[in-house]
């Protein structure tokens, strides 16, 4: 296979996982079922289909690994148990949002959270930031600034996302748990809550269209992680990162399609957090093709590592 028809598949499958999570979102504002209930059915098939990637080898020895880093501590358990929880509330929260009316609120929080992301990088894990991010955090915080001298209530949605997936990512790195099994494995310890949840849930108001709401749902969410993986193995990592952006920006569209009302004091927000998002995709896609590419500055010890690079903090 080419190199470009990889590429070119790598591209549609980033662009259709965005999409495919765009779906989902509108789907949850607009289906006529409990949103614990579609959130437990997510849960459920979700880990249904990590359970038959085991059937691959390569998942296994993931999934070996990562067990084995789990049980090397009597604390690790505990800890997963919290990463699953911490998981959890960003899932189900993707479901309550757009049926409660805060679609926009947490669509915020998600073009909040790769700044947020390099926060967490440089004070919690000393990742080196360049001046280009620098200026990047600038911007948004800006952003902030002005969101809040408008209204200084910001939706706890908000900051439930763009301060709760960086402290999820930080514990699993410094756990040592930061594994492609790692997802898998928090779904699995969900199970007992999603089944809790769907017993509780009252859905005598459910309608059939209700419930193939909620299925749709479930395998979209399924299929869009799948295409996101895809386009994670197919696509370099600096236009993988780079493609990434598309979703926080589709998400204030699905809002706007769900009758929220954008004011024109939140086009200067979006507008800036949205300028922030280009420089910080621009200054990651271009280290990241440094490394990727670093044939001018030393072309034998490329060949030899075989051009390795470095992934994505997320």
């Amino acid at each position: 296979m080419s190199g470009h028809s990889t590429s070119v598949r790598g591209v549609a499958a980033s662009l259709g996982a965005s999409a495919l999570f765009g779906v989902v979102f509108y789907i949850s504002g607009v289906v006529d079922a409990p949103s614990e209930f579609v959130f437990a059915w997510r849960i459920l098939v979700t880990f249904g289909c990590y359970a038959i990637l085991l059937l691959h080898p390569a998942a296994r020895a993931a999934f070996a690994s990562y067990w084995s880093a789990l049980t090397s501590s009597r604390w690790k358990p505990v800890l997963l148990v919290v990463l699953a929880l911490l998981v959890g509330l960003e899932l189900w929260l993707f479901v309550w949002a757009p049926m409660h009316g805060h679609a926009l609120s947490l669509s915020l929080g998600y073009l909040l959270l790769p700044i947020a992301l390099v926060l967490a990088g440089r004070f919690a894990l000393s990742t080196p930031v360049t001046r280009t991010q620098w200026l990047a955090v600038a911007i948004a915080g800006a952003a902030v600034t002005y969101a809040i001298s408008l209204s200084p209530v910001v939706s706890w949605t908000t900051f439930a996302v763009c301060l709760g997936y960086p402290l999820y990512f930080v514990l699993r790195r410094r756990a040592g748990l930061d594994s492609p099994a790692a997802f898998g494995v928090e779904m699995a310890a969900l199970i007992p809550l999603a089944i809790l949840l769907i017993g509780l849930a009252d859905t005598s108001e459910t309608t059939p269209s209700g419930y193939a709401g909620v299925a749709a749902v479930a395998f979209t969410g399924a299929v869009a992680m799948a295409a996101y993986l895809a386009a994670s193995a197919l696509l370099p990592m600096p236009v993988f990162g780079l493609l990434a952006y598309a979703e926080p920006v589709l998400l204030v569209g699905v809002a706007v399609l769900l009758g929220e009302r954008v004011e024109s004091s939140d086009l200067v927000v979006y507008g800036l957090l949205v300028a922030a998002l280009a420089i910080l995709a621009t200054d990651r896609y271009r280290a990241a093709r440094r490394r990727t590419h670093p044939v001018a500055l030393d072309p034998v010890g490329t060949a030899a590592r075989g051009g390795d690079y470095v992934g994505r903090e997320c």
